[in-house]
């Protein structure tokens, strides 16, 4: 299963690839600051506008230490950091994307407040009660084992500590492959929203709540298509650069199999 995840994300240059899209105006000589970086380091669904909204829900204090399970190339952590000042550790599996967010997060200033770890988030390298609040975003559909993956979350952080996991959920239909987690059906492990919801509270969390944020995602497809608008040059450095030259047609059934409700965009928060 880590090789599965490895291959399907893997990707060199993209460092290189983000820098080159990012709008230097002539002359410029200012330092890279995480804001540059949103529009193009969010690879999760609603990217920037997500992470706002779910960053808003754990809302962490100035001395928290933020988990973030699945981080990419590092957005999610370097927002966090640079809004709320906290310090972030994020771990994943991809060594090209740790890598990347190592390097991102270097240039931009923030190696001092986060950090990345190349690793199993079902055996994860830290130590018991360590993290203030965790998220994981959209990152469930890649985890065949997800109890273990809880059951080493609610180790991790402290008492009283809170959790935000959005994951797409399989509500009794079959989706349309290539997604843009899994490019066929190995590689992808949906789960209903009342199981997920269940495997959270069996690690030992006590789910606050939990919501159907599809509306949103088809919103957004809505509103881009009656507008006419194409991706902008920014998403598809992000989408089809970072994520593969076949991106938009695994989009395109994302958003075709959330329409025909055979999957969800589902947000649970708990705490420990």
């Amino acid at each position: 299963m880590t090789t599965l995840v490895q291959d399907h994300y893997g990707a060199s240059g993209i460092v290189g690839r983000i820098l080159a899209a990012v709008p230097w105006s002539s002359g410029d000589t200012s330092t890279l600051t995480a804001d540059r970086l949103f529009p193009y380091d969010q690879l999760h669904g609603r990217e920037i506008l997500a992470t706002r909204d779910h960053a808003a829900r754990l809302n962490p204090a100035n001395e928290a230490h933020v988990l973030d399970i699945g981080s990419g190339i590092g957005g999610p952590a370097r927002y966090f950091a640079s809004t709320f000042g906290c310090r972030v550790t994020g771990i994943d599996l991809t060594p090209d994307f740790v890598n990347a967010a190592t390097e991102l997060t270097r240039l931009s200033a923030l190696s001092g407040q986060v950090a990345f770890v190349e690793g199993d988030a079902a055996a994860m390298p830290f130590e018991a009660d360590t993290f203030d609040h965790a998220c994981c975003f959209y990152v469930g559909m890649n985890l065949a084992d997800k109890p273990s993956v809880l059951a080493e979350s609610f180790r991790v952080l402290k008492e009283g500590a809170t959790l935000i996991w959005t994951e797409v959920t399989t509500e009794g239909g079959a989706p349309h492959y290539p997604l843009p987690w899994a490019r066929a059906q190995e590689g992808s492990h949906l789960v209903s929203r009342d199981r997920l919801t269940d495997r959270i509270s069996e690690a030992g969390f006590q789910v606050l709540s939990v919501e159907d944020e599809t509306d949103a995602h088809l919103e957004l497809a809505r509103r881009a298509m009656a507008e006419g608008t194409k991706p902008s040059r920014k998403s598809l450095q992000v989408n089809e650069l970072v994520l593969g030259d076949d991106f938009m047609e695994r989009r395109k059934n994302y958003i075709r199999s959330l329409s025909e409700g055979a999957i969800a965009s589902t947000v649970i928060l708990a705490r420990k």
